[in-house]
């Protein structure tokens, strides 16, 4: 935020009714030293932040079995192309719209004042949901690993599903303490975390490149199909490339510090559009090293830890794979920091702007820690309820980290979507990232064609023929989510909610008056 914050007050002193222009509100100016949360994020610890949860080569690292399966090693990499073309446009609305509400902040500011509320409160849902899951989804990851770990090097030994909850509870524990009792130390943490993920990079594509003698052909890993899903290979490879956007979740992560940085105009595009290049840049040699460096594929896909097999495989040494592995380990579980940094923080921003039950109690900001404690441990119990759901059923569990996915993609596609059909230079204010006349236009009808493209991707099964215990619970986990937003909307929230209260800087004002 620069050194001014304003908030739209209406003139009646009332609940600003949803359809009001905001020609009938008057601009506060809020002086810095009222602000809750501290400026503490530099450029580069926001950077850090942001890679820290996206981690594009690591994320890869845990789930390119499922394309590998649709497709083979074709799959997983073309895949894994087409996904980083797919994430690009958001860090342009980050830049006219610095928030850390986010996306639903940009889908109120660029939607028509009739639909502005409904459209943020949505949008809010879906964000904070998303994060909630993709908290979950890096705390499973990293309980899966420990208890396969244990299984390798003692092989009487079987994680029972509720042995890897105890652990999955216990990392959202230890990471909740940390970004609850050490919010100071956030930022120079996550400077090692991300440090820690490049030099893991570097290792693991020199091991892997230098041990291996014997490489797959260029015919292997860009031509040789595999499917084994029962599906048509066509698609099968879509199918397969919903699960590669994994290498690219959470890219919007810098957006939701934004109020925690000296200059966030500036900042979060910069940080969003470095952690997406540094994810490109890292994940794409990354997966071409491990590609030609895997012997057996087959083996490879069935393997409880994929990666760790690739990394015996390329070096063939037990040791050298274990250490590589609980490196990503490490790396990991410093992006579960990262991820219930966010989730807290977002949760934080939608009650302060009465989107949430309770919102009142979770808008509330320590005194002492100067930070959202109470919406943080908030967002951590509801994680650690949504782990029971591990102990009945993975299938399940899984479904709904699929929806994080979709939630994330979602939200940030709505907002481009209502900006191209309402006209770029119409909406968009005047701002320091611009993609310009021709490529703005292409990045965001991109976005708005393929997410509802995947989301019905993402409702099919895997394999076929599917039986109940490999069924896909996606299409049950959206009607539910999309049930609970409606009940919550029309069961007071639409008295209540009339979208963001807090608006970093008086161009949002004129802009919404030009709307």
């Amino acid at each position: 935020m620069t050194d001014r914050t304003t908030f739209c007050i209406s003139k009646s002193q009332g609940q600003p009714d949803s359809s009001s222009r905001l020609s009938d509100h008057v601009e506060a100016p809020l002086d810095r030293g009222r602000e809750e949360l501290p400026v503490q994020f530099s450029l580069f610890s926001t950077i850090a932040l942001g890679f820290s949860m996206t981690n594009s080569w690591l994320g890869y690292s845990a789930t390119f079995v499922t394309p590998l399966l649709m497709g083979g090693s074709p799959a997983v990499f073309f895949g894994l192309i087409v996904a980083s073309v797919a994430t690009a446009g958001l860090a342009e609305l980050a830049s006219a719209y610095p928030s850390s509400s986010g996306q639903y902040h940009f889908a109120f500011m660029v939607s028509s004042p009739k639909y502005r509320p409904v459209v943020a409160f949505t949008m809010g849902w879906l964000s904070v949901v998303a994060w909630a899951l993709t908290s979950a989804s890096t705390a499973i990851v990293c309980a899966q690993m420990i208890g396969n770990l244990a299984s390798i090097y003692h092989p009487s030994y079987t994680a029972e599903s509720w042995q890897t909850y105890l652990i999955y509870a216990l990392l959202i524990l230890i990471a909740t303490a940390i970004v609850c009792l050490l919010p100071r130390a956030l930022p120079k943490g996550e400077i090692v975390m991300f440090i820690s993920s490049f030099l893991g990079f570097v290792a693991s594509f020199i091991t892997v490149l230098a041990t291996q003698n014997h490489k797959q052909s260029a015919a292997a890993v860009f031509l040789d199909y595999k499917n084994t899903s029962g599906w048509s290979d066509g698609t099968s490879f879509l199918i397969g490339l919903g699960t590669c956007m994994y290498a690219y979740l959470a890219i919007d992560g810098a957006c939701h510090i934004a109020e925690e940085l000296p200059n966030p105009s500036q900042d979060v595009p910069r940080a969003m559009g470095l952690t997406m290049l540094i994810g490109v840049t890292t994940v794409i040699p990354w997966t071409l090293a491990f590609l030609f460096s895997a012997t057996d594929t087959d083996a490879v896909a069935s393997s409880s830890i994929p990666i760790y097999t690739v990394y015996l495989q390329a070096t063939r040494s037990q040791p050298a794979a274990t250490m590589l592995t609980v490196w990503i380990l490490f790396v990991y579980a410093g992006a579960l920091v990262s991820c219930i940094v966010t989730t807290g923080r977002l949760a934080y921003a939608f009650a302060r702007d009465e989107g949430l039950p309770y919102s009142k109690f979770f808008a509330q900001i320590h005194t002492k820690r100067e930070a959202p404690v109470n919406a943080t441990i908030g967002c951590a119990a509801i994680i650690l309820l949504y782990g029971l759901i591990y102990i009945g059923s993975a299938t399940a569990f899984n479904s709904f980290i699929s929806m994080s996915i979709l939630s994330l993609n979602m939200t940030y596609a709505v907002p481009q979507a209502i900006v191209l059909v309402r006209g770029r230079d119409r909406i968009l204010p005047k701002r320091s990232f611009n993609l310009g006349r021709y490529l703005g236009p292409v990045c965001n009808a991109f976005s708005a064609f393929w997410v509802p493209f995947i989301t019905i991707l993402f409702c099919f099964p895997t394999s076929l023929p599917t039986t109940v215990s490999d069924m896909n619970y996606v299409s049950v986990v959206i009607s539910g989510i999309t049930i609970l937003i409606l009940l919550s909307w029309w069961g007071g929230k639409r008295k209540t909610f009339s979208g963001p209260v807090r608006l970093p800087s008086p161009t949002f004002c004129r802009c919404l008056q030009q709307c």
